[in-house]
């Protein structure tokens, strides 16, 4: 698996997501079920971990999402 994984956390009340230190991707979410959903999908197509953390900032759920054939852009 290559490339930097999609982030998902909580900042200043709203959820986001992230490619690693390149910032946020997919916009910002009221909930954190939205934002979930929005990087399990950002994470599947790049073939990627997706990270899942805490209000604290802690890594609490790590999946990895393998790109299949048939999920490639074009």
């Amino acid at each position: 698996m290559v490339g930097e994984p999609i982030e998902t956390y909580c900042e200043e009340g709203m959820w986001r997501n992230s490619v690693g230190p390149r910032g946020p991707v997919t916009g910002e979410f009221p909930t954190r079920e939205a934002a979930l959903e929005a990087g399990r999908d950002e994470a599947r197509v790049r073939g990627v971990q997706h990270v899942v953390r805490d209000l604290d900032g802690t890594a609490i759920e790590r999946h990895r999402y393998p790109r299949r054939s048939g999920e490639l852009p074009g």
